[in-house]
């Protein structure tokens, strides 16, 4: 959750302020709104997110304290926490978080690719494959298999990254960025002659990708070269 939801007025005010940079004043604004009517979930979900941003992560945590989980507002408020609680260096409660949300994620491409990759980014790997997996198949394979790939190399699980990277590849053979990388990942699992047959691929389909990559991938190579 990187923005404010805009859901009235008042909102829609707070929301240009924080666009220009106000955080004070927008957080004036939420704090006016409050004052009225201090349960407004919208408010307070909105107010949490703008104190995120502006880094004052325990104020954030502390708006949204009394949401409850099961309230419509409740996934909105896991990720603010998840988030915060990463940024503050309370792991372990962020990652009970993110399993969490994994199990209760809404079943949208969109929801999934951006909370799955907040889980990339600060680490939670497993978390990420368990979000990732709840994409369709069919309709979204190359994506689908490309995040779970990255999601498995980042668990160091080679073989199952090597098999989803594959699958994203028979989906989108003309995504050349992929080849490169999954050719390492094969060298680093000691699969060698599947990591040379997809450089050449890359070789001869995309020649000045090839040249630039090239020099990098053999690294990978070399450390498992065979004598």
């Amino acid at each position: 959750m990187d923005e404010p939801r805009i859901d009235n007025l008042g909102l829609e005010e707070a929301y240009r302020e924080t666009k220009k940079g106000n955080f004070k004043k927008a957080i004036d604004i939420y704090d006016s709104l409050l004052n009225n009517n201090p349960d407004d979930h919208d408010v307070l979900i909105n107010k949490s997110i703008t104190l995120m941003n502006m880094k004052s992560y325990e104020d954030s945590l502390k708006s949204i304290e009394f949401i409850s989980y099961e309230s419509p507002h409740g996934f909105d408020k896991m990720l603010i926490e998840a988030s915060c609680f990463y940024s503050l260096g309370k792991i372990e409660e962020a990652q009970d978080l993110y399993v969490k949300i994994a199990n209760r994620i809404p079943l949208n491409k969109d929801s999934i690719i951006q909370i799955g990759s907040k889980c990339l980014e600060q680490g939670f790997c497993r978390s990420a494959v368990q979000i990732f997996s709840k994409l369709e198949d069919k309709p979204h394979k190359f994506e689908k298999n490309y995040l779970l790939g990255l999601s498995y190399k980042g668990l160091g699980e080679l073989t199952n990254s090597i098999r989803a990277f594959g699958r994203a590849l028979r989906a989108r053979p003309d995504f050349y960025q992929l080849y490169p990388l999954t050719a390492a990942t094969c060298f680093q699992n000691n699969m060698l002659e599947e990591g040379d047959k997809l450089m050449n691929i890359l070789k001869d389909e995309h020649n000045a990708l090839f040249q630039h990559v090239a020099g990098t991938v053999s690294h990978y190579r070399s450390q498992n070269k065979v004598d």
